[in-house]
């Protein structure tokens, strides 16, 4: 059985500034709490499907993330097998909002807005158990980067303008 959790949010940014932010992931604890370290463990310095990242978030183990799916501009899945028995894997998904800004108009950039969307799902024998020990805590770090990487593309957004 999974268990899982997903969380959305409007961004008013382009969706190619959000995926700037996203998608340097050495540099996510420079503008959200929810990682204290990010490391890409192999010679690329920018994510592709294969790619290894150590992760340090606050209240977690450190694991290294694979990631297993990437598609340029609009998102990337990452899966760890940290934990015994646990299979833990995290889609982060920007999909634009045409023509949609905040007044119904363009978005703050001159473009527009968009979604994203973090879908976590925890897999395996004890998967449970672990969410009973770890899912508050991964949650609040979910809906923190969710909240941080929407105020750090909007500003980025606001100051291309």
């Amino acid at each position: 059985m999974a268990h899982a959790y997903s969380t959305s949010a409007r961004i008013e940014a382009s969706a190619d500034v959000v995926w700037q932010v996203l998608s340097d992931v050495e540099r996510m604890p420079s503008w959200t709490s929810a990682m204290t370290r990010v490391t890409l463990l192999g010679p690329e310095r920018a994510i592709v499907v294969g790619s290894r990242v150590e992760i340090d978030q606050p209240g977690l183990p450190t694991a290294t993330w694979e990631v297993d799916g990437l598609t340029e501009g609009q998102g990337f899945s990452w899966s760890s097998s940290g934990t015994p028995g646990v299979r833990t894997g995290i889609a982060h998904r920007v999909t634009p909002l045409r023509g949609v800004g905040p007044d119904g108009g363009a978005g703050q950039d001159g473009g527009a807005a968009c979604e994203v969307t973090f879908a976590v799902a925890r897999s395996g024998m004890l998967a449970g158990l672990t969410d009973l020990a770890q899912a508050p805590r991964a949650r609040e770090l979910v809906d923190a980067e969710l909240a941080d990487l929407k105020a750090e593309a909007e500003l980025r957004a606001r100051d291309k303008g």
